[in-house]
């Protein structure tokens, strides 16, 4: 009883590798019966395709054993649709081939085949491309045009917006060397361009708007247009395209013309600069004041003022190069003359100096209409600069004490109000004028500035300066006060500039002589 499960054991362990072996020579052969029926199907199927359906835009034109032979009527078809629309055209589609098993008489012959490629053909013409002209601006924009005549009117076009003399200029398409399709502009001038004629100057446009020609003498006036160019690079490739990829003229000129970013104003705030605003907005101060012409001229900038600091770029630059002609002043010199005899401060203008005048040639290069860079090819100046001749005082101040003797607080005045009543009312002092503002007050005699400053509504800017003795003298209606309270000064020396502060009817000065506080009569004491 105990031996029978052992033998079975033992028969099982004897056969177990014959078993295996039997298990995986059974999984091998089926394997490799369905792999063999498995091409065996296959190659039927295969066999069993004799033919090729040729189909042109999802449609079966024909049934044929080669493919060669489809290729050959096809093209024969596309060179008949050329022929009849002439070499503008291409047919941008391309047949598609389908394998299929057919009968003898199911294939297609090759006058059948041609007639219904022809007949597709035709129906599609509309979807054909057509020849046309890419006019291509740097490495991110490009139009496509009808022809060369639409290339080159387009390019003036551009041009025209910027430069005055377009006109006399042309625009030829140069092939590029090397390259069978691709053109670039070269602008050239128009030998039967009448240039004379064509251009203006200022004097006729003053003329023709009653203007006085005072008004334009200021006036850049360009005498001629020295070179035309294209600030980007453009090329003009010949090809294939879509019918309603084409560009009429006027639209391809506003693609290229049209302002890519908005102009932007900068307002001035408090505290602003020219320097600091171009700073902002990452300009240099030269470009700022550029594009915001006259502004070089403006003593300050005000709070508020709206200044451009951007321009917009067009896709198409255009850079022109005109010869101008302008005048410009000459600044005059002044020139002293030392008097010994006067103290020093004093001045006296003998002469009136008086600008003179420059008539400058020079070449412009602008781009876009906007000037970037100037040479001067002439100057010549035709009217010479008067200087403006001074009498300077070098006569050493007397000591700072008083001397007892008044002169005159200002030279070259005349008496426009005396000592005395007028209108009903005291008149305390001597009001001298004849002066501009600005001229020069000094001390009737030596003292101490016992005030210097604003006194009141009536005086205005004053000084007063006491001589001892009870003696002072007062200055008022000053524009300008230049000694300080406290200060010792001479005679002759500056105390204050020429003005009309306070209750004044004009520029003068108002000079008083007190003593213990009463006013006489000045009149009676200088010399």
């Amino acid at each position: 009883m105990n031996g029978a499960p052992k033998y079975k054991e033992h028969i099982l362990l004897k056969y177990r590798k014959e078993i295996i072996l039997i298990f995986c020579s059974l999984l091998i052969f089926f394997t490799i019966g369905n792999v063999f029926i498995s091409n065996k199907i296959d190659t039927n199927a295969i066999a069993t395709a004799n033919s090729y359906n040729v189909v042109y835009d999802g449609k079966s034109m024909g049934i044929v054993i080669d493919k060669s032979v489809a290729d050959e009527v096809y093209r024969v078809a596309k060179a008949e649709i050329k022929d009849e629309n002439g070499e503008h055209m291409k047919v941008g589609k391309e047949l598609k081939y389908y394998l299929e098993y057919a009968e003898k008489e199911d294939i297609t012959t090759k006058e059948t085949l041609l007639d219904n490629l022809r007949s597709a053909l035709a129906e599609d013409k509309e979807s054909f491309q057509v020849k046309g002209y890419f006019l291509k601006i740097g490495d991110d924009f490009q139009v496509a045009l009808k022809d060369e005549d639409d290339v080159k009117e387009v390019l003036k076009n551009a041009q025209s917006m910027y430069v005055a003399q377009v006109e006399g200029y042309d625009i030829n398409l140069v092939r590029v060397p090397y390259t069978a399709s691709v053109r670039m502009p070269v602008i050239v001038k128009n030998e039967n361009f009448d240039e004379e004629r064509a251009l203006r100057t200022v004097a006729d446009v003053a003329e023709d708007n009653n203007l006085d020609s005072d008004d334009n003498k200021d006036a850049e006036t360009p005498i001629e247009t020295v070179g035309i160019s294209f600030a980007e690079d453009i090329q003009i490739v010949k090809g294939f395209v879509d019918k309603e990829d084409i560009a009429d003229v006027t639209v391809a000129t506003e693609l290229i013309t049209k302002e890519n970013e908005e102009e932007k104003v900068y307002t001035v705030a408090k505290g602003d600069t020219l320097s600091e605003i171009a700073q902002k907005n990452d300009m240099k101060l030269t470009d700022l004041m550029k594009i915001n012409p006259g502004i070089e001229k403006q003593k300050f900038i005000k709070i508020g003022q709206e200044i451009i600091v951007t321009v917009p770029e067009p896709e198409l630059s255009v850079a022109c190069e005109e010869k101008i002609v302008y005048t410009k002043p000459i600044q005059y010199t002044v020139e002293k003359v030392e008097n010994k005899n006067k103290y020093t401060g004093t001045t006296t203008v003998l002469e009136y100096g008086t600008d003179g005048e420059m008539q400058v040639t020079a070449v412009v290069t602008k781009v876009n209409g906007y000037e970037k860079s100037r040479n001067i090819l002439e100057e010549k100046v035709i009217k010479e600069p008067k200087s403006k001749v001074i009498e300077v005082g070098i006569k050493p101040f007397p000591s700072k004490g008083s001397t007892g003797n008044f002169v005159y607080p200002v030279v070259g005045s005349i008496v426009t109000s005396p000592f005395g009543y007028r209108r009903g009312k005291f008149h305390h002092g001597l009001d001298l004028g004849g002066l501009p503002i600005g001229a020069s007050i000094r001390a009737s005699d030596g003292g101490t500035v016992v005030f210097a400053g604003w006194k009141s509504s009536t005086y205005g800017y004053t000084v007063d300066i006491d001589h001892g003795n009870g003696v002072l003298t007062r200055y008022a209606h000053c524009s300008r006060v230049v000694v300080k309270k406290g200060q010792k000064v001479s005679q002759y020396q500056e105390i204050a500039k020429l003005g009309s502060t306070g209750n004044s009817s004009g520029p003068h000065v108002h000079f008083e002589i007190r003593f213990n506080n009463v006013a006489a009569n000045p009149i009676k004491y200088l010399d």
